[in-house]
């Protein structure tokens, strides 16, 4: 196999962004790791993969790699190629370990957790580890340790309950998500080795609540908007809304009403930390339906000429004038 240099083990040019160099390393690892690939030679393509980004991702190692192509062996034994017996660490045994390579964990873990947003699994991305650290800083090591992933779900199957399936390690999984979670909420999976997770280490999965169509996530209650038209606001009526487990719900509008109140249906919220469940709120918007017809401009005219309402500026009170005044 022709040498080849770090750039081309990555397959990105000399003028490669970090992000571009860390999506190229994480596409090869989730395709070369010998966790996942028993085809020969995939340990030692991922250890060149591991090798190349170990010293493209970090910008000090990087320059004094670029620095050996351009000057040649002047600078040291390297000559650009992995595994040729490079400074950079080429030739390592286990290649892949994290130990001593500079590369960090999430990125060596990132590729066993799936793509996220991918058609039959749920978004599932590590984000880091905590707690113990591994023997020799290696994420296959003896040691135990807790990790962190971040699992991204939709707000219906947040606030229904949901069984999400992940992959974890190679291997498929079921997460029960609770109904009523809430944004940020953890998962505690505990490894037995069959699911995914070593046997005595702990996965923490952290939910991560996507943005919806209707509400606005605020700790456990929903928010969202209600439009409304001007003779509802004048006369009152009704409202349907939708709500995240797919039931509809009436709403009374009062008569009178104004653009900014609020309406609230309590109770139908996410969970609180005290068991009970949050609100939904519905800020009220007035809005002007159009195009109107011909018909429904006389009527607007007929209104204007009988009412007393007049445009102008909104005067301030006096205490607003005075915070006003003073503030800065």
């Amino acid at each position: 196999m022709a040498v080849k240099s770090f750039y081309e083990a990555l397959g990105v040019s000399k003028g490669a962004s970090k992000q571009e160099i860390k999506k190229a390393y994480q596409k090869l690892a989730k395709k070369w790791h010998p966790d996942v690939n028993k085809a020969p030679g995939a340990e030692q393509q991922f250890k060149q993969a591991a090798e190349a980004y170990e010293v493209l991702s970090n910008e000090e190692k990087r320059k004094v790699y670029d620095e050996e192509q351009q000057y040649g062996a002047g600078r040291g034994k390297a000559t650009g190629g992995v595994g040729n017996g490079s400074p950079f660490g080429a030739g390592r045994s286990g290649g892949y370990s994290s130990g001593g390579s500079g590369i960090p964990e999430e990125d060596l873990f990132g590729m066993f957790f799936g793509s996220r947003g991918s058609a039959d699994r749920a978004g599932f991305d590590f984000s880091g580890g905590a707690g113990n650290t591994r023997q020799g800083g290696s994420p296959w090591g003896e040691a135990r340790s807790t990790m962190q992933a971040q699992l991204d779900i939709s707000l219906e199957q947040a606030y229904t309950g949901a069984s999400v399936r992940v992959q974890i390690g190679g291997k498929d999984v079921n997460i029960s998500i609770p109904a009523g979670s809430t944004d940020s909420a953890v998962i505690n999976i505990t490894g037995d080795g069959k699911n995914g997770v070593a046997q005595g280490e702990a996965l923490l999965i952290i939910l991560h609540i996507l943005p919806h169509g209707i509400y606005e996530i605020q700790e456990s209650d929903l928010h969202g908007i209600l439009e409304i038209a001007p003779w509802q606001a004048v006369l009152g009526g009704e409202a349907k809304v939708l709500l995240p487990n797919g039931s509809t719900m009436k709403l009374k509008i009062p008569a009178g009403i104004q653009s900014g109140k609020t309406l609230r249906i309590p109770g139908k919220g996410l969970k609180r930390s005290n068991g009970t469940n949050g609100d939904i709120l519905f800020a009220i918007e007035i809005v002007i339906p159009g195009p109107a017809s011909e018909a429904e401009m006389q009527l607007y005219r007929q209104l204007a000429e009988s009412g007393s309402f007049h445009a102008g500026a909104k005067r301030q009170n006096s205490g607003t004038q005075r915070r006003k005044g003073t503030a800065g």
